[in-house]
């Protein structure tokens, strides 16, 4: 690993900040500490970048990189390892896609999280609302950028769905391929925050993330039958802005599952809690129960009936994710247990 040049500095205030260092980090750490961060995770190594450039840490040698994510702050030995991996400020993490439950970290130390959908087929707003429940419960900012803007007369009604899923969110309507339409997105970004590009293959993250100074993100076409992408983008990666903000671009995500986020829907769904704490009983389901404040502006027409739909969904999956969670946790407790249990009654007969 050749890290000498950046263990052999002192890092400045100024290198450390245009990388994204912010007190929480600072707080963790020796003054003269020898840092850096975590800019792609690949099977073999990860790149790192500190104040004196780009870097790799084979990770079969450095150890102390299991979990490790795109984002992560590292702290580093004099013998050129990997001390550990500093607390994160936060974390974009869903259920890993597939059968197995556990939770996957996207990317960690966000400042802003760029929902991006397209003015199309893949326009959802049930989508919409489990990426703002996933960047509300992790305190990321989130903004929505809706896409191919110039690809339809539609894009003020698109702009106004998404804007009333949660109050004083930004909504950028863009044609990604136009300087001038990304403008004021680009004059929005500050030295050293942290922004992640999330959502579907194909809705032009990629694009977006040119656009706005990424360097060389490749992009491809969509499918015209169903607006639907293919992966462009295969690994997560970091790339420095020309504005000196730092952007994190994610593979596409074809299922977005959540676990253990109340923070999260308490926020995006206040509308719909806030009417809940009206109704007769307290354990009202908003089903038939008499006096049903829900129900009632469902019939008015105050509140969309999938508004409460959507919230009785993600309930459910949650909780059924965090039972399968826990009990995979169970499991491995009383696996370790019997491993315990048989090396003690092996000491035992050995009489040690």
């Amino acid at each position: 690993m050749a890290l000498a040049a950046t263990r052999a500095a002192q890092l400045t205030t100024t290198g450390l900040e245009s990388l994204g260092w912010t007190d929480a980090e600072a707080a963790q750490v020796a003054a003269h500490a020898h840092v850096a961060r975590v800019f792609a995770v690949h099977r073999s190594d990860i790149e790192v970048r500190g104040p004196q450039g780009l870097d790799r840490i084979d990770r079969a040698t450095a150890g102390g990189l299991d979990g490790v994510a795109v984002g992560d702050w590292l702290e580093l030995t004099d013998g050129g390892g990997v001390a550990r991996i500093l607390e994160r400020r936060n974390a974009i993490t869903r259920k890993a896609a597939g059968e197995h439950v556990h939770r996957q970290v996207l990317s960690a130390n966000v400042d802003r999280l760029l929902i991006v959908t397209s003015c199309n087929q893949e326009f959802s707003l049930r989508r919409l609302e489990r990426y703002l429940v996933l960047a509300c419960d992790c305190d990321v900012t989130p903004e929505i950028v809706l896409t191919k803007a110039d690809l339809t007369d539609q894009v003020a009604g698109y702009a106004d769905q998404a804007a009333s899923l949660l109050a004083g969110v930004p909504v950028h309507a863009v044609d990604a391929r136009s300087a001038e339409q990304v403008g004021a997105l680009v004059a929005s970004l500050r030295l050293g925050e942290t922004l992640a590009l999330i959502g579907s293959s194909g809705v032009g993250k990629s694009t977006l993330g040119n656009a706005i100074g990424a360097p060389n993100l490749e992009t491809g076409a969509i499918r015209k039958l169903d607006d639907k992408g293919r992966h462009t983008t295969t690994v997560r990666a970091m790339f420095p802005l020309p504005s000196g903000a730092l952007l994190i671009d994610n593979p596409g995500i074809r299922e977005l599952q959540l676990t253990d986020c109340e923070r999260g829907i308490s926020r995006v769904f206040a509308d719909v809690l806030s009417l809940a704490e009206r109704c007769q009983f307290q354990d009202c389901q908003h089903g038939a129960e008499p006096g049903c404040a829900v129900r009632e502006a469902i019939a008015d027409g105050r509140l969309p009936a999938r508004r409460l739909e959507s919230l009785q969904d993600l309930r459910t999956e949650q909780a059924r994710n965090a039972e399968i969670l826990e009990s995979k946790r169970q499991r491995a407790r009383d696996i370790g247990h019997k491993y315990r249990k048989l090396n003690w009654s092996k000491r035992a007969k050995r009489g040690q």
